[in-house]
Order: C-alpha cells, then structure tokens, then sequence
C-alpha cells in the first residue's frame, strides 16, 4: 500500500468517530466516509498527528460552519457526484497512518482519492483552528 503525503488537503476514506459517538462510549466509527486532513504535525520523535474533518452528503444544519465542495472538485477527486460539505466543527486526532483508514470501494489498495485545491483547505483550516481555539470544536482524540 502506497500512501501520499498526510499534508493539509488529502481526502481520504476513514473510519470518523462524530463527537456524539464518541460521548455514546463509540471508539470506532459507525461508516466508512471520505475525510480530509486540514492540520499536521510531527512530534519529537518523528510521530506525526493529523487532524481530521469529515465529508457529508448530508447538507449541515443553519449556522454549522462548513465548506460545500464544488461538483468540478468531487469529479476530480472520484467521489459521488451529489453534493457533499466538509464540516468544520468536528475534529479527529488521530496518528498517521491511521489504522482506521479504510480502502477506497473498488481499489483494495487505495486510501486516498486526492487533494483539495490549496485554497478552499487554508479557508479550512483558519476556520478549524478559531473553532479550536474557541472551544467550539468537537474534538475526538484517536491517537
């Protein structure tokens, strides 16, 4: 199994624990679904540690904070063509690779679809740290 770089963007297929889940007593997801990486970070010791938010077809509620992926990006990516949002309100921590990391349907040997394009992820990203830092993410520690 080939894997790219955990740099901010990568969308993968990923085992995503939801904060409610995870307060239910869930330590494992309940569906696989793509995700995507917007923050990463190597430890001392050359660990590396993701945070990971997930992708939805379902539309998020008034006022979540979201990013809707453009159709032109889901086709490249190879996802499903309805229309999917990155949610910004839900984090997994998780290391790199992650055991909860699942293979793409129809490649066994494939994780990963893809990158987002480098603009939409620092729109991510700044919107997840300021959730972080207001202590209005929903945090679920993997790792």
């Amino acid at each position: 199994m080939s894997l790219p770089a955990a740099r901010p963007g990568l969308v993968f297929s990923y085992e995503y624990i939801w904060k409610r889940q995870a307060e239910q007593g869930a330590d494992t997801g309940r569906k696989q679904r793509p995700a995507c990486i917007v923050l990463s970070v190597i430890g001392a010791e050359g660990d590396q540690r993701v945070a990971i938010v997930p992708i939805t077809s379902r539309q998020p509620g008034e006022g979540v904070p979201s990013v809707e992926i453009p159709q032109a990006v889901l086709n490249h990516l190879g996802l499903p063509a309805t229309r999917s949002w990155v949610i910004l309100t839900e984090v997994n921590i998780d290391v790199w690779p992650s055991p909860d990391m699942r293979p793409i349907a129809g490649d066994r040997n494939r994780f990963h679809y893809g990158y987002l394009p480098t603009r939409m992820v620092n729109r991510m990203r700044d919107i997840v740290v300021r959730a972080i830092q207001e202590r209005r993410a929903g945090i679920v520690r993997r790792d």
